[in-house]
């Protein structure tokens, strides 16, 4: 896992019930992708809560902020959590996820308005229905399971920028050449696995089950079944991934 995984929520204690919702709908991600979400609740009793507070956010991949009137009065978010947020994304390339609450004042605020929130400050939580906040929130996961997503694949394509071994070394070259073969295929109903086996002439069928595997888990591929058979396409996750970075074997 890398150093900045966590998911840091800064909000104002009067908007409690907000994080109750947030964190319901984050838990998915905290089991697959085993980072720590971070909120101020998990400061235990005479904890330096303010060096807790800092080394959370420099572990930082992801801030979600609920902003509300309560978020932006609170002088501790304004002059201690914020600043050091936005200077996580600034330098270290953290996202920033807003969520309006209720109506305020976030469109006047350059530091935060700068920010595209996932909902209009005109249609705040509190104007919602039920059903209305739970899409809201559902979207707001799916963003941050992109971001978790993305760290994972850089890992999974580059192996922490370490290969240890001979075998890590053949799986490395292996996964990025069965990913140019997804990435490179015109076929609409997707590959099989016999397909990319034939195609990447990979000695041991057993390779090619195992990473196409590995790149379903991680998202880069999904499978839909053509006439009772498993066939495999990058996902448009996958797609966009692969076109930034592709690096083609010949």
């Amino acid at each position: 896992m890398s150093k900045r995984q966590g998911v840091f929520i800064s909000y104002s204690k009067k908007d409690a019930k907000w994080l109750d919702y947030l964190r319901t709908h984050l838990s998915y991600l905290e089991r697959k992708y085993e980072f720590t979400i971070w909120e101020d609740s998990r400061i235990e009793a005479g904890a330096d809560w303010r060096s807790e507070i800092h080394n959370a956010i420099n572990n930082t991949k992801v801030a979600v902020l609920l902003v509300s009137a309560n978020f932006i009065s609170s002088e501790f978010i304004g002059y201690e959590e914020l600043p050091a947020l936005l200077s996580m994304a600034k330098d270290e390339g953290a996202n920033i996820f807003i969520i309006i609450v209720s109506h305020c004042m976030f469109s006047d605020i350059d530091a935060i308005s700068k920010f595209q929130a996932i909902n209009a400050p005109s249609e705040p939580l509190v104007s919602m229905t039920e059903g209305q906040r739970d899409a809201l929130f559902v979207k707001v996961t799916r963003e941050i399971k992109k971001v978790l997503a993305s760290n994972t694949h850089e890992t999974l394509l580059h192996n922490s920028g370490t290969v240890t071994t001979i075998d890590d070394l053949r799986t490395s070259f292996l996964r990025v050449l069965i990913m140019n073969i997804f990435y490179n295929n015109t076929n609409d109903k997707g590959l099989s696995i016999k397909d990319v086996y034939v195609i990447s002439k990979i000695e041991k069928r057993k390779y090619v089950v195992k990473i196409i595997h590995e790149l379903e888990t991680s998202e880069i591929i999904y499978k839909t079944k053509v006439n009772k058979v498993n066939h495999y396409k990058l996902t448009e996750f996958g797609y966009a991934f692969m076109k930034e970075h592709n690096t083609q074997i010949d």
